[in-house]
């Protein structure tokens, strides 16, 4: 086994790193010279060179990050070397950024070693150049207001920053971090520091930079360089604030003149802060680069590529729900949705973690549903789903959603931290008032979409101050599997020709003679009245409606909010 010898990043480093670099041309905002050499002494990152590639570390202080091995040498004897080093020294491996293909190549050379996650704020904001440049069309109208509002006296310019207006950057910099002085923290000292290093040494660490004036002063600069082959990385943009459009002038050009001959534009991550959210996503991204971090776990995502048969067996024998794994996977191929632990390289205990989002109150949470949580009879009592459920609190924290099948299952999940939240309803307007009611209401129904569902849902259900909305994908598979078992999904109105904006949502399916009802938005007394020509439709004698209960999981930073008692999760099939 090889000692590693790291050392910290030095000017005389810039060639060989921009080579290694340059040979995985990932576009990950990480990955240039001069960014890691401007935060490197901040962030305690240094570089080693192993086996023809190169490494990042950053040792933090409850956890030690390595990259992904860079260059064209043996990356897998450089991991294999990794491993060594932290089995000897009785830690997890941690790596971090990697891009998909890098997680893609993990698992393949190390099966069932590594767990991978992505965590949204570190996600990168991908933009097409020319459309910062061109700001087009009616979604970008407020972004050129702002900027004819700052243009209004022509008393402005751009200057790309050089020694002679460097000293001016500087000042302006200093004024910002002075209008920020009421929220200074730790991580803005260091993004101010690092700001100044990229000014100072901007020519040596192959940067560029621009400035905005107005009325001969420095009112918004920015630094960059280029990522890869066809994208340029923005490491910094400060602006006055109180000087409308001076944030989205220095955008715009910078963009047209510091990235010309690029067709990207990497605005890299919003680490989670809101309002820097809010503004990136304003200019509308081409796409979000996501970042993995992978570390050596007992609990890893699941490998459907070479584990499928083994995950489907597990599910039937858990379920005894005949052919729905099939189905459910050919529209769940996402592995990093589903968690298992191995026995012997056999799955033995799996958990699925859906993407949703709840709200609670008036703000909403990105969230996870618990489904499909199975433990093969052999491998039982030996905590393997408490397991999986702990690692998922850990690596995503966030709210978690399930609904227990039974009250013995409420109260397993109760020692995990759920609580009830979500009251199981059974609607059952009676027989007589239904066939009394019948033809009281005249209505029509069309087959409806995906998108118009989603629309529908959300519109209905926005009093509901605990509620959980579902995505396109997840309602499309929900239509999917409600045809399969033969049935329908339908738009109801009184309007024949469909004008009318009062739609109402009514999903079910024929079980035997029972017409099960999966979701609905209309009222008891309006389904009452539906009903009978349903029932008649479909060759049924009786319906079931039930609104489904269910538990949430609120991790330690959220712990505070207050719950709704009004709550609806109905749905549970995502």
């Amino acid at each position: 086994m090889k000692e590693l010898q790291f050392r910290p990043m030095t000017m005389a480093d810039q060639n060989m790193i921009k080579e290694k670099l340059a040979y995985d041309n990932r576009d990950i905002c990480e990955l240039t010279f001069g960014g890691n050499y401007a935060w490197s002494r901040f962030y305690s990152l240094e570089i080693c060179e192993l086996y023809g590639c190169l490494l990042f570390r950053h040792k933090g202080s409850d956890e030690t990050l390595y990259s992904f091995p860079l260059g064209d040498g043996d990356k897998r004897l450089v991991i294999q070397c990794l491993l060594e080093i932290c089995s000897k020294q009785g830690s997890d491996l941690a790596m971090y950024p990697l891009a998909p293909e890098d997680v893609e190549q993990l698992n393949e050379w190390f099966p069932r070693r590594f767990l991978s996650v992505i965590n949204r704020d570190d996600s990168d904001y991908v933009y097409e150049r020319e459309k910062l440049v061109r700001l087009p069309g009616k979604k970008y109208h407020g972004k050129r207001n702002h900027i004819a509002r700052f243009k209004d006296k022509n008393d402005w310019c751009y200057e790309e920053i050089t020694d002679h207006n460097q000293s001016e950057c500087r000042q302006m910099m200093h004024e910002w971090k002075k209008r920020r002085v009421a929220d200074w923290n730790v991580e803005m000292e260091k993004e101010y520091r690092a700001m100044v290093i990229s000014l100072e040494q901007r020519q040596e660490l192959g940067l560029t930079g621009g400035l905005i004036r107005k009325a001969g002063k420095v009112v918004a600069v920015a630094m960059g360089e280029p990522l890869n082959s066809d994208t340029f990385v923005v490491h910094f943009e400060k602006a006055f604030s109180d000087i409308q459009g001076a944030y989205p002038m220095i955008n715009q050009q910078f963009a047209e003149h510091a990235a010309e001959g690029f067709t990207y534009i990497n605005r890299e991550e919003d680490t989670g802060d809101e309002g820097l959210r809010k503004a990136k996503l304003s200019y509308y991204p081409c796409k979000l680069v996501h970042k993995y971090t992978a570390r050596t776990s007992p609990v890893v995502n699941a490998n459907l590529k070479i584990e499928r048969d083994q995950i489907i067996q597990l599910w039937q024998t858990c379920f005894e729900d005949g052919n729905f794994s099939d189905f459910y996977f050919k529209h769940h191929e996402n592995n990093h949705q589903m968690l298992v632990i191995h026995e012997d390289d056999r799955v033995v205990s799996m958990a699925s973690f859906l993407e949703t989002t709840i709200r609670i109150g008036e703000k909403e949470y990105p969230a996870r549903y618990v489904y499909a949580v199975a433990t093969h009879p052999d491998a039982r009592r030996r905590g393997y789903a408490g397991k999986i459920l702990d690692c998922a609190k850990e690596v995503w924290d966030m709210p978690f959603l399930l609904s227990p099948a039974t009250e013995k299952l409420y109260r397993y999940y109760e020692k995990f931290g759920f609580v009830r939240a979500f009251e199981c309803q059974d609607h059952k307007p009676c027989m007589s008032f239904m066939l009394g009611a019948s033809n009281q209401w005249n209505f029509v129904t069309r087959e409806i979409s995906p998108e118009e569902y989603v629309k529908l849902r959300d519109r209905h259900f926005a009093e509901k101050e605990l509620y959980v909305k579902w995505d396109q994908q997840a309602v499309e598979f929900a239509m999917c599997m409600n045809r399969q078992l033969g049935g329908k999904t339908l738009a109801v109105t009184t309007d024949a020709e469909h004008l009318s904006n009062k739609l109402e949502l009514l999903m079910y399916y024929p079980e035997g003679k029972k017409l099960i009802i999966q979701e609905t938005t209309l009222s008891d007394e309006l389904l009452a009245r539906v009903m009978p020509e349903l029932l008649a439709e479909t060759g049924t004698k009786d319906f079931v409606y039930r609104q489904e209960g269910g538990m949430i999981y609120l991790p330690p930073r959220l712990r505070d909010l207050e719950l709704p008692k009004d709550g609806y999760l109905n749905f549970t099939l995502a």
